[in-house]
């Protein structure tokens, strides 16, 4: 039986801190998202480090976001958006759920890349990016993938690429950014399980068999892709070799842009 305690605020730090503070028994464990990887790399004063203070479990879902702009501006593909920026100077943004999240941090690998500046608004959460990009008040958004699909779907927005580096099943006719030509703007939502640093190799492997063994249930499975998402297959030392290579990942790109995460 499991027990969920929602600690929300400060970018889930408050949730992590008190994680990483808990008996390394296998009770208390922290389901996190990308952005617990990535904030304490860029702001150290958050009070934990998820590679350093965690051990891994596994990945729980991963998804790409898709990369939707306003039906208002005339392209239709990420080489012609960049394009576009270019030649039209100040006049595309795109809009976030804030700092550190994967629709700003998309943004942000995509102007490193292509070189092209593109102006960050960012929200307090996605509802309001999402209702000011149909609005046209913003133009572009790196969109979660259901609601992002389901816009382009109908009519009211055009889906250019997803963010994973490979074809996405849910997306299965939308190019990646790799297929659009920028490798380096590929980034997941994931959403992973781990428990404090410590925590014995025995617990560990007992909690991540049992995560693995739940997403092979077909309910949760389906549950999982029908979202747009997929189940994990990372199992506890996989999982943490991912961590510890997208904390490299990020402690790079950061180190040489450390401007993205002071807007």
């Amino acid at each position: 039986q499991v027990v969920v305690e929602n600690k929300p605020g400060a970018s889930g730090a408050i949730a992590a801190v008190a994680v990483a503070g808990a008996a390394a028994d296998g009770y208390t464990l922290l389901a996190h998202v990308v952005s617990d990887i990535i904030t304490p790399i860029a702001n150290q004063k958050v009070g934990y480090n998820l590679e350093r203070d965690f051990t891994a479990i596994g990945l729980i879902a991963s998804a790409p976001n898709v990369l939707v702009v306003h039906p208002s501006i005339p392209v239709n593909s990420v080489q012609e958006l960049i394009a576009y920026a270019k030649k039209n100077p100040n006049t595309l943004n795109y809009g976030s759920a804030g700092v550190g999240t994967v629709s700003h941090l998309a943004g942000a690998l995509l102007e490193a890349e292509a070189q092209t500046p593109l102006a960050h608004i960012q929200y307090k959460g996605t509802n309001g990016a999402q209702l000011d990009l149909l609005a046209g008040r913003i133009t572009v958004m790196f969109d979660n993938l259901g609601n992002g699909l389901s816009n382009a779907q109908a009519g009211k927005l055009k889906a250019l690429a997803v963010t994973s580096a490979e074809p996405w099943p849910a997306a299965a006719t939308i190019p990646t950014m790799v297929q659009s030509g920028f490798p380096g703007s590929t980034i997941l939502s994931v959403f992973g399980l781990v428990a404090p640093v410590g925590t014995s190799p025995a617990v560990v492997s007992k909690l991540s068999a049992a995560l693995s063994q739940g997403l092979r249930t077909e309910a949760y499975r389906k549950s999982i892709i029908d979202s747009g998402a997929q189940p994990g297959e990372l199992a506890a030392e996989a999982y943490g070799k991912y961590i510890a290579a997208e904390s490299r990942r990020w402690a790079g790109f950061l180190a040489k842009h450390p401007e993205i995460m002071k807007q």
